[in-house]
């Protein structure tokens, strides 16, 4: 400890630092987007699963009986998460970030869900949102989607 240092600093610096990974999804958010998902496709929120979590495996998470991700993953490895679902045909519906999501879809089969909305995540982290998704037509790289960008506004605005 520093001379004449706080002990309160001295035991902060020693404490684990937050980062864009840790940008857990507030409740509103995730139930906009993921009733946005379920009358979007048709799909039951019943099969939706969420995989990341702190201490969570998301190559070794169970994804039998249909199970769609709709989750918020780890930005820092985004790319590889894309190439494990699609490699293994796991359905996804992901958050992204705005500043790496055109990257994350070119050479990938699936699809940019341009929302552009700010989303204030537990952390207190302000990130610019959109998402990727397998759902789409393989074709479809980009997509513009309104009411999903509305829904998410919505539930930041409560």
């Amino acid at each position: 400890m520093a001379s004449g240092e706080p002990y309160e600093e001295f035991v902060e610096k020693f404490k684990p630092k937050k980062t864009t990974d840790d940008c857990y999804t507030p409740p509103l958010v995730y139930d906009a987007v993921a009733n946005w998902v379920a009358n979007e496709y048709g799909i039951s929120r019943e099969k939706f699963v969420r995989p990341f979590f702190p201490g969570g495996d998301y190559e070794n998470y169970d994804y039998s009986g249909g199970a769609i991700v709709v989750d918020n993953p780890p930005f820092s490895i985004f790319s590889k998460i894309l190439d494990f679902y699609i490699s293994n045909n796991i359905k996804f519906f992901l958050f992204a970030n705005n500043l790496t999501l055109f990257t994350s879809v070119r050479d990938r089969n699936c699809t940019a869900m341009i929302v552009d909305t700010n989303v204030i995540y537990e952390t207190g982290a302000n990130v610019k949102t959109s998402f990727v998704t397998n759902l789409e037509s393989r074709d479809l790289r980009f997509r513009v989607a309104p009411s999903l960008h509305q829904a998410v506004k919505n539930a930041v605005d409560l």
